[in-house]
């Protein structure tokens, strides 16, 4: 079925409503397309659009009214001097047929008109050659310029214009020529500085140079050698102005090396392997006619043939003269002489160039092209015009660029240093984190790198710190092997000297910057010796020491990179480092003594047996002159005053606060060798002046005997120290009676090695390092221990469990009390489970005390 035309226009007013340009064409079929709307629509849009064109147009117009007017103006203007020139070529045409119909007439006549059809072509000529000078010059055909110049100097030579002192009849008859020497001899200027301008372009041909050369040559008469020295001279400017002249270093230095590239083939080209100059002269000047010169000016144009028909014999003939020649040795000269100021430039340059590439790996994606081993068909140009090789490479760009990428090395080290030496400045400033107990005994994070960090002693505003520097470092050293290439692969290339020169610069410039970081530890420490935060600084740098060497892997990777193993051995890494930590640690055991020693003094001046503890009843048996046994019985020190365990708690707590556990195995004993000395010294000064009884004798005795086997330490300086220990006894001994001593020596020492058994786990930071301690504790027996009643750990089989530290248990102790647990009744295990709290309850307490959170009294200048 046929649909109906309501059903076709339905479907058609659901269609577009715009008409298109098909449409436009067909009106027949608009309106059985479309309705009267849509067309009525589109009608007026249309109009509007024509409306809008004819705006547009009416603004171009008016805009380019001007200019209009303009062009007007000059193609009348043109249009007129056409028009007079039109005249002037008839008045000559006119006078031209005058002069051959009267040369017919008359023979003298004739020869005088072919004197004036010479002179006319001659001036023809003339009157034509700026043009064909301009556009020579145009297309860079600067020999054929040159050529007309010479060609038109010397017909103006022949002619006597603007040479003579007297005018000429030539010049009445042909007024148009007055000026027109004056404007070919405008042109000698820009045809040389054209030439010199191409000569110096880096994209120019063999024949462009060789063309330019002769023309110069020419046109000036120079010789070949000045002339090819002021050559070379503008090409080494040439190779300046790239390097200065803006734009992406990349660019740059691309010109710069094609310049040097694209000099040398020229020469070698044109004046060593075939000498293209000197037969080019040769050429023009017995070779080319006047007819050649002017054919290639003038290229077939209508009227050639007439014009040089009456050129006179003398134009015709005319061959420019030029005795120029250069002999190789001089151009080797030359060109060595070039390469060398070339070489020094852009050594003197470059760097200034490269002053915005900041990044060796910037440095390395410029050089790559040109850091490759040189062609076979350069060492052969080289060989030719050098008579020696030369690497575009190792010979001129390889020291400018070292020499930036070591000043780049040099700028990111010294950074990355500053930024290390500012942290530490902040680290010293908020020295909250110095406490190193409490960071290890905090129990909030198990992870396996805080265990390991715990059990170095290290907090984490000092991990951080190394941290960072471990990071800029990294990042400093892959930026490196991006120029220098893997140490381990580029230690054994014999060609690859720049990565040695590098990685020398890099440890030279890495060491120079870690005494610089030694020496700002060494800053920061205040110079205050009352300042109450001096040992947290001086702990904490201690610690910055110790992590530096550590935890900076890549610090020790920079140190090492180089090949000179006998300049940088492994030995002398960190010294400086080393050196600053033995200061620090030697500064925090000065205070540490200064701070003990007169706390013991202030106990020693103030009644320091008030802080004595209870006696002991010793039983002595005697035999009498009957043969009986006598018992009698005394009281014996069993015990140290409690200010000596108040000072030795404070000592341990104090050692295990700054992390002591962390220091190397001679570090601690130093210290704790100065302290003895100097307590030594302290006991001898007050008992300068002290009056003592008997019994305080017993109990100073003990309490020396006691102290300074708690901080007896195997040193150097051992026996001398030993000397002193053993004068000041003495002196204690000397109050007290003789005969007693000899009963009372025997008890006091059992007590002294029983007080040492049992107190020395007290204070482990002390007495590990003990040698006297040592030695009591690996000799005395386990069972004899438990049996002593004053021992205060109360005979426990359990070890208490300290955080961080191996935990010891005896298994078979463990096991047999889980079989009794098994087979007791409820009221046995009642009471077991009693013991056990207990037990629990003292563990916690020693690990309170043991722990330096347990702090009775703080450890500074002040009282303890």
């Amino acid at each position: 079925m046929t649909p109906s035309n309501g059903g076709t226009r339905k479907h058609l007013v659901s269609q577009s409503s715009v008409l298109s340009q098909p449409d436009l064409l067909r009106p027949e079929e608009l309106f059985s397309q479309y309705t009267v709307t849509e067309i009525q629509r589109n009608f007026q849009k249309i109009q509007r659009d024509i409306e809008s064109k004819k705006r547009e147009l009416r603004s171009m117009v008016g805009e380019r009214y001007r200019e209009l007017i303009d062009t007007a103006d000059t193609i009348a203007e043109m249009k007129s001097t056409v028009r007079d020139i039109r005249t002037t070529l008839n008045s000559i045409q006119t006078s031209c047929k005058m002069e051959r119909e009267s040369s017919l007439e008359n023979e003298e006549e004739h020869s005088k008109k072919e004197e004036f059809w010479s002179i006319a072509s001659q001036m023809k000529l003339l009157v034509d050659t700026p043009e064909k000078i301009w556009n020579a010059m145009e297309n860079k055909h600067f020999l054929i310029a040159g050529q007309l110049y010479l060609l038109s100097r010397h017909i103006v030579t022949n002619l006597h214009i603007g040479t003579s002192s007297t005018p000429s009849h030539h010049l009445t008859k042909f007024p148009v020529l007055t000026q027109q020497w004056g404007a070919i001899s405008h042109f000698k200027p820009s045809i040389l500085q054209g030439c010199r301008d191409v000569l110096e372009e880096v994209t120019v041909t063999d024949e462009q140079f060789t063309d330019c050369i002769a023309t110069v040559i020419l046109l000036e008469g120079v010789d070949l050698s000045v002339l090819l020295q002021q050559v070379l001279d503008k090409r080494l400017c040439a190779v300046q102005g790239h390097l200065t002249s803006g734009g992406s270093v990349r660019t740059q230095l691309a010109k710069c090396v094609e310049s040097i590239v694209s000099t040398l083939h020229l020469i070698n080209n044109n004046l060593v392997t075939t000498n293209n100059i000197t037969q080019k002269l040769q050429h023009l000047c017995h070779n080319v006619s006047t007819m050649e010169v002017v054919s290639a000016a003038f290229q077939q144009e209508t009227g050639l043939q007439s014009l040089t028909r009456h050129l006179p014999a003398l134009v015709h003939s005319y061959h420019p003269t030029v005795n120029s020649s250069l002999d190789l040795p001089d151009v080797v000269g030359m060109c060595n002489t070039w390469i060398d100021g070339v070489t020094s430039t852009i050594q003197e340059t470059l760097h200034t160039t490269l002053h915005y590439v900041q990044s060796v790996a910037s440095v390395t994606n410029l050089i790559k092209p040109y850091s490759q081993r040189s062609s076979a068909e350069w060492e052969a140009v080289c060989m030719s015009v050098l008579s020696r090789k030369v690497d575009v490479w190792e010979d001129i760009l390889l020291i400018p660029v070292s020499g930036h990428i070591k000043k780049i090395i040099s700028s990111y080290i010294g950074d990355a240093m500053l930024a290390t030496n500012s942290e530490l400045s902040d680290i010293i400033l908020n020295h909250e984190e110095a406490n190193v107990a409490q960071f290890v005994w905090n129990l909030g994070c198990r992870r396996e790198s805080k265990l390991r960090q715990k059990t170095e002693g290290f907090v984490d505003c000092v991990m951080a710190l190394c941290s960072n520097l471990n990071e800029r470092l990294t990042a400093i050293y892959t930026d490196i092997i991006t120029y220098t290439g893997p140490p381990e692969k580029a230690k054994y290339k014999e060609d690859n000297v720049k990565s040695g020169e590098i990685f020398s610069h890099v440890c030279d410039v890495t060491k120079q910057s870690l005494t610089q970081l030694s020496d700002h530890i060494m800053a920061v420490v205040s110079e205050d010796t009352t300042s109450s935060s001096l040992p947290d600084e001086l702990s904490l740098l201690v610690h910055v020491c110790r992590c530096l060497v550590l935890y900076t892997p890549q610090l020790t990777t920079l140190l090492t990179v180089s090949r000179d193993r006998a300049k940088y051995s492994a030995s002398s890494h960190y010294q400086c480092i080393a050196a600053a930590k033995s200061a620090l640690l030697q500064r925090y055991g000065e205070w540490l003594s200064g701070v003990i020693v007169q706390q013991l003094e202030s106990f020693l001046n103030s009644e320091a047996l008030n802080y004595a503890v209870t006696w002991e009843e010793a039983v002595i048996k005697e035999e009498s002159e009957e043969g009986t046994t006598v018992e009698s019985k005394v009281s014996l020190p069993i015990c140290c005053s409690s200010y000596i365990t108040t000072l030795l708690h404070s000592l341990s707590s104090e050692l295990y606060r700054v992390g002591c556990h962390g220091f190397e195995d001679n570090e601690v004993p130093v210290m704790l060798g100065c302290l003895n000395e100097r307590i030594v010294e302290s006991y001898g000064t007050w008992l300068d002046n002290a009056e003592l009884t008997q019994n305080m004798a017993l109990q100073y005795w003990l309490d020396f005997k006691y102290i300074t086997a708690m901080c007896n330490v195997a040193t150097a300086v051992n026996t001398e120290r030993n000397k002193k220990i053993t004068n000041v006894i003495r002196r204690i001994e000397t109050n007290i009676d003789p005969f007693d001593w000899d009963v009372f020596q025997p008890h006091l020492a059992a007590n002294l090695h029983g007080l040492i058994r049992r107190t020395y786990n007290l204070f482990g930071a002390v007495s590990v390092y003990s040698t006297t301690v040592q030695a009591i504790a690996t000799t005395a027996s386990r069972a004899a221990f438990q049996q002593n009643t004053h021992n205060i750990l109360l005979g426990n089989e359990m070890v208490s469990r300290f955080p961080l530290l191996p935990v010891r248990a005896d298994t078979t102790t463990s096991s047999s009390r889980g079989n009794t647990a098994a087979e007791d009744s409820e009221e046995e295990d009642e009471e077991e489970g009693d013991v056990n709290q207990q037990l629990s309850a003292l563990c916690r307490t020693l690990a309170q005390f043991s722990s330096p959170s347990f702090e009775p009294q703080s450890l500074d200048n002040g009282a303890l």
